[in-house]
C-alpha cells in the first residue's frame, strides 16, 4: 500500500513529503534542493489504519523496520530516476537525522527492500530547510 497524508499522489509541498509504503521501490516524491540546504530524514516502522485519505492514521513504532532505505539525489538537467546518486543508506534502523546538501538537484527517499510479514510498512519523511542556517555553513 502507498499512502500520503491527504491522499495526494504528489509531494505535500516543495519542502516536505511524508509517505507510508509497504513495497519495494515505494518512495517519497522528489524535493528540490540547493547547495547549503539542510535535509531532515525520518524513517520508522509503521502501521496504517486506513479509513479515507483525509482521516487515515499512520502509527510509527520504535521497533526498527526490517528494511533498507536510500536517500538519493538527481541533478538538474533531465537526469532520469534510475540515474540518481546514492547519498545515504540505512538498513534495519529507525532514522532521525539530517544532512547538508552539497549540490543543486532533487532528493527523495526510496524503499529498497522490506520484510513486512508482520503486516507493517515503513513511514518515510523528508523536510528541506531552505534558510542559510548555522548547520548549512558547518
Amino acid at each position: 500500500m502507498f499512502f500520503r497524508p491527504g491522499g495526494s499522489s504528489k509531494r505535500i509541498n516543495t519542502q516536505y513529503d511524508s509517505v507510508y509504503v509497504d513495497f519495494v521501490n515505494g518512495a517519497t516524491d522528489w524535493l528540490p534542493v540547493y547547495f547549503g540546504n539542510w535535509v531532515a530524514v525520518h524513517v520508522a516502522r509503521a502501521s496504517i489504519m486506513f479509513s479515507s485519505p483525509a482521516s487515515s492514521v499512520v502509527s510509527k513504532n520504535v521497533v526498527s523496520p526490517e528494511a533498507e532505505v536510500l536517500l538519493e539525489m538527481k541533478s538538474f538537467g533531465g537526469q532520469k530516476d534510475e540515474e540518481a546518486w546514492p547519498l545515504d543508506y540505512w538498513q534495519n534502523v529507525v532514522v532521525a537525522t539530517g544532512r547538508r546538501v552539497d549540490s543543486d538537484g532533487w532528493v527523495r527517499l526510496r524503499l529498497l527492500s522490506i520484510n513486512n510479514a508482520d503486516g507493517t510498512g515503513v513511514a518515510m519523511g523528508l523536510q528541506v530547510n531552505r534558510t542559510n542556517s548555522v548547520r548549512a555553513s558547518a
